[in-house]
């Protein structure tokens, strides 16, 4: 029985589909290190949160804070595919350096799932291809790397103490420090995309590339005079 509608997905949901769609198979391990690293570099991009989750830290890295009920109900919509019994098994994640990884696998459903604007896919393909084929330990050095968990561990050696562990997102990146002209103008871009999809973004790519060369050609003079 599908308990979930596609209308009625958030934004993390989208997000897990097409992660589960470029990648055919991903473990759980995986797919929350991948998650949090989208939504790192979607905020270094766009300055601003794309999926709002705030990832709790737990020992190898920050998860989804609730990734089980999560995935059972995107597999209940038929969206995923995955051993149900054992993902409700009594396990920690972390269980994916030492057993068998729980691997999720698109469902039947998967294609009502995968929308996502251009700009907002191509980064998460980016972040697929860069870090989707590491081994769990190097993945997990990668996002112990990244500002927010380093952030947070300084905070814990500080004395910092939660039951239920620190929103590395939330607490530990601060978005005022992302709200930049590069960002902005990333939004603006997205946002043109939106209003109209058939842009072609190669192009608007290159031309943009053309630009910032042509920029870099200008003579020193009319630079000092525009100065002046």
């Amino acid at each position: 029985m599908k308990e979930k509608k596609t209308e009625a997905l958030t934004t993390l949901d989208v997000v897990t589909a097409n992660i589960v769609h470029q990648m055919e198979t991903v473990g759980l391990f995986h797919y929350n290190k991948l998650a949090y690293l989208f939504e790192y570099f979607h905020i270094k991009n766009f300055g601003e949160r794309f999926t709002k989750e705030c990832f709790v830290k737990l020992p190898h890295g920050p998860v989804i804070a609730n990734y089980k009920d999560q995935v059972k109900g995107l597999c209940q919509a038929g969206i995923l595919s995955t051993d149900l019994s054992r993902l409700n098994a009594s396990r920690k994640l972390q269980d994916d350096y030492i057993y068998r990884a729980v691997n999720i696998t698109a469902g039947t459903e998967i294609e009502s799932a995968i929308c996502l604007d251009e700009m907002t896919l191509d980064l998460l393909g980016q972040v697929i291809e860069k870090f989707g084929s590491l081994e769990t330990a190097a993945l997990e050095e990668v996002v112990y790397q990244t500002p927010p968990v380093k952030t947070y561990l300084e905070r814990v050696r500080r004395g910092f103490k939660q039951k239920t562990g620190g929103y590395v997102l939330k607490d530990c990146i601060k978005m005022r420090d992302h709200k930049t002209a590069r960002t902005a103008g990333a939004r603006l871009a997205r946002q043109h995309l939106w209003q109209y999809p058939t842009v072609d973004l190669e192009r608007e790519r290159e031309l943009a590339k053309e630009l910032t060369h042509l920029e870099g050609m200008r003579p020193k003079e009319w630079e000092r005079s525009r100065n002046d």
